[in-house]
């Protein structure tokens, strides 16, 4: 089955949702006081879906929990309330525990409600309420007040999302199976010792029953996607919440596959194919417009099944206009998503915890795992390699873990030789970065526009791999294809620094005047900028050209210049 018959793929929807990310309606969380949030941090949200990284401890649920109790009609102390070992500070900072949201009303303007905890005494100590907006806690002076969303909100914890059966069974009341086990002695039925399995074998006929005459089938979309995530076959699917088991509410699936005589139900199931089948009924059946919070979402499930998940939602959050929130420590479910849907918690030294958006999906997995690098660039000397670990180690977000910059010794001629080898091992994560000398001076032709005739390809590649020699590298291909492959490569994989050469776009006076002024004669008079470079370490005394030129280049990161700029962009596009 293809990704087609069921949901596009992600090339397809992520710029759909892109496109759609100005509509979201919750813009916003603010925390004057929460938990251990930092004060009045802010998590901002930019695009229909995001996902919350971060390591244990970081309050990814404690967020979806906020989210869900500043909602009309919901209460944050749902999830948290004091009892006898976990006291909750009334104050800090001054401050009441307290969230604020902000989201669009249909006019397209922006309102930022507040709910606070005011205990009512022993009758209710764990009270939230909606209140005015005053200046301690962030707002503006005689800000009216705004009620809170009114929304859809669904929250699926599939931590705790548990069929029926296995509630009762991993966590069976010991004082109940005593109880029947003793009915069962008296009675004589039993030879053996009572267990949990008599008991659940003799409520399966009345689950049974409940699922024939008060369950629900899987619509024929549900099915299909269900098989689309776990690439099984599904014939039939039903589900009822019922509480059979001893007053455990919960809900019981039973499947229906080619393979399985009778079908089986969740008791049979893998766990990550009950909780998959779980979110995709209730996707399927959420109301257009409504707030969807996951929680850890990816349990249980393998690897490319949490990719098909990802694709999945995505799909829906356009099909149904929803806005989805994912508290998750899953690479599969993150790396391929854009940085706008990107929040990282980070937990500081002094146990407050901030909220970053400067991570792109593969840097933000950095800060929960230790991942190796995921792209490699290679560059012709130490010195460029300087100037791009500069720049990677400015923008933050653990973009220096996910990138690594090695040095292709050898000139240009030999790295554009090496691009024969990328292509036919399909590498992916590869990225040249040349000194600007080899910027060709025309363009590459785009994809739909490129030649097909082999010899017209060769020309095209020729031209732009000469740079400043007279001729390039030395190179053949088989055929028309793998010319093409190279073409593609060049396209997508080969960027070049500004200005001509590293020591060019670092070199400026007033910067090595700090160093040794007045400039000597000898650096004055160097005919190019790496040979004043060599000539100032001389005069100096003190420093090598390397020391020299590492001196500069801070300066340079220091300027606001249009190369810097072009650098960074350069930068961005390594990271993006």
């Amino acid at each position: 089955m293809t990704p087609k018959s069921v949901v596009d793929d992600l090339q397809v929807s992520l710029p759909a949702l892109r496109a759609r990310s100005a509509k979201i309606v919750l813009r916003e969380l603010r925390f004057p006081n929460y938990r251990n949030l930092a004060p009045n941090e802010r998590l901002r949200f930019a695009f229909p879906i995001t996902v919350l990284l971060g390591r244990n401890g970081t309050n990814k649920s404690s967020i979806l929990h906020a989210i869900r109790g500043s909602m009309k009609d919901f209460s944050v102390a749902d999830f948290w309330f004091e009892t006898k070992l976990d006291a909750i500070p009334e104050t800090k900072y001054g401050l009441k525990q307290s969230v604020t949201h902000t989201y669009r009303l249909p006019d397209g303007s922006l309102v930022e409600s507040i709910k606070s905890r005011a205990p009512r005494g022993a009758s209710d100590p764990d009270y939230w309420e909606a209140v005015k907006p005053t200046k301690p806690y962030g707002f503006a002076p005689k800000q009216k007040r705004a009620p809170p969303l009114d929304a859809n909100v669904i929250l699926l914890d599939f931590r705790a999302e548990l069929p029926a059966f296995d509630k009762y069974f991993y966590f069976p009341d010991p004082q109940h199976l005593s109880r029947l086990a003793k009915h069962a002695k008296e009675a004589g039925v039993l030879r053996r010792e009572y267990r949990k399995q008599d008991y659940l074998r003799r409520k399966s006929s009345l689950v049974r029953n409940e699922l024939e005459t008060a369950g629900e089938d899987f619509s024929k979309s549900a099915l299909e996607i269900l098989a689309y995530i776990l690439e099984r076959s599904y014939s039939a699917g039903r589900v009822v919440e019922h509480s059979h088991y001893h007053g455990h509410t919960g809900r019981t699936i039973r499947f229906s596959t080619e393979h399985v005589d009778g079908g089986y139900s969740d008791a049979f199931a893998g766990s990550g194919e009950s909780a998959a089948a779980f979110l995709v009924h209730s996707v399927l059946k959420a109301p257009d417009n409504s707030i969807l919070l996951l929680d850890e979402p990816e349990t249980s499930l393998h690897p490319a099944a949490q990719s098909r998940m990802l694709e999945f939602l995505c799909h829906y959050a356009i099909r149904k206009s929803l806005q989805v929130v994912i508290a998750t420590h899953s690479i599969h479910l993150t790396e391929h998503l854009p940085k706008e849907a990107v929040r990282v918690l980070i937990l500081g030294g002094n146990g407050r915890v901030t909220v970053s958006e400067s991570y792109t999906a593969r840097e933000a997995l950095h800060e929960v795992a230790n991942l190796p690098p995921g792209r490699t660039v290679l560059v012709e000397d130490d010195r460029a390699k300087t100037l791009v670990l500069g720049r990677l180690l400015a923008a933050g977000g653990g973009a220096g873990k996910e990138i690594r910059v090695e040095v292709r010794r050898g000139g240009t001629a030999r790295i554009f030789s090496d691009i024969q080898g990328y292509v036919s091992s399909g590498r992916k994560d590869l990225f040249i970065l040349l000194d600007g000398d080899h910027r060709p001076t025309q363009s590459l032709p785009s994809k739909t526009q490129a030649p097909q005739g082999m010899k017209e390809i060769e020309k095209i590649i020729a031209n732009y791999t000469k740079g400043p020699n007279a001729s390039g590298p030395s190179m053949s291909f088989v055929d028309a294809e793998d010319a093409t492959g190279y073409l593609d490569f060049l396209r997508d994989s080969v960027l070049f620094l500004p200005g001509i050469t590293p020591e060019s776009l670092v070199w400026c006076e007033t910067a090595a005047e700090l160093l040794l002024s007045p400039l000597p004669p000898t650096v004055r008079g160097a005919t190019t900028d790496k040979e004043r470079i060599r000539e100032l370490a001389i005069a100096t005394r003190t420093m090598n050209e390397d020391s020299v030129f590492r001196f500069l280049a801070l300066s340079f990161f220091r300027q606001n210049s249009s190369d810097l700029g072009e650098l960074d962009e350069v930068v961005s596009k390594l990271r993006g």
